[in-house]
């Protein structure tokens, strides 16, 4: 099986993300994507941002079924004014497996609860979907983690976040994978608990340099110049010991401000 993950930065990068999808959807089995804009108004512009994301990829990808786990309605202030745009997180499955369950719920903050210009208000949830592969059931939950404080360090709402994970995932029978955009840098406690709790870290375990690549540092240098300087690690995979990984590449590529992560994998 193969599994991709990436935070799309809203659609951003548009064209060069499509070509991505187009190009690993023959191979694919599932996409667990962040920051997803969708938007019931169509005759909404689509800017960039791309507020009816979801729908665009939903129309390239009609060989998966598309689940959509909104988050904040009216997000303004990514859509440019444009206040009828939803934010959220999207899962696509390819339509031969059987999904046994899906849902969401939040891990830091609840819906709706953005308080511009607060992003500490933002709500954060985690979308899953279970799926039978044979005899066996595998859980993927799609994370998107708490983006403040932007030192991407532990805070009292990051290890709750996580606890919030782990005592979902390990509620669940069956194989799991854990992915997205946590937020937070590898020698934090927040990320050290799912390896403390019998997950792989594929991006410890294969050595990657980087999830955030050159693709952000050419189109927003000043944030190198912050107060925190770059900050390499973002997004992670975690496994559990029934998932035997193939190939796990995290290739630097310009389709958004964080870089896709790439499974390949025997269950």
């Amino acid at each position: 099986m193969k599994l991709i993950s990436l935070n799309t930065w809203a659609g951003n990068l548009f064209e060069p993300l499509f070509d991505f999808i187009k190009d690993n959807a023959a191979d694919t089995d599932v996409f667990c994507f962040q920051e997803v804009l969708d938007s019931s108004n169509r005759s909404a512009v689509a800017r960039t941002p791309n507020i009816h994301l979801f729908s665009e990829m939903a129309k390239v990808l009609p060989d998966f079924t598309g689940f959509f786990a909104a988050a904040q309605d009216n997000y303004e202030p990514i859509t440019n004014s444009q206040s009828d745009a939803t934010l959220g997180l999207a899962i696509f499955v390819r339509k031969n497996y059987i999904v046994r369950a899906k849902g969401d719920f939040f891990i830091n903050n609840q819906r709706n609860s953005f308080v511009p210009p607060d992003y500490t208000t933002m709500p954060h949830n985690l979308s899953y979907v279970q799926l039978n592969i044979g005899e066996r059931l595998l859980t993927i939950c799609n994370v998107y983690g708490a983006s403040w404080p932007t030192n991407k360090l532990d805070s009292a709402d990051r290890l709750l976040q996580s606890q919030k994970i782990l005592d979902f995932v390990l509620a669940q029978p069956g194989e799991k994978i854990i992915a997205g955009d946590f937020n937070l840098l590898p020698n934090t406690r927040s990320i050290m608990m799912f390896e403390e709790n019998g997950f792989r870290n594929l991006i410890k375990d294969f050595n990657i340099s980087t999830t955030r690549g050159s693709t952000i540092k050419k189109l927003k240098p000043e944030l190198g110049l912050g107060e925190h300087g770059w900050q390499e690690f973002a997004d992670y995979t975690f496994i559990s010991s029934g998932i035997k990984p193939i190939q796990f590449t995290v290739p630097d590529l310009p389709i958004s401000d964080h870089l896709p992560m790439i499974l390949e994998f025997k269950i």
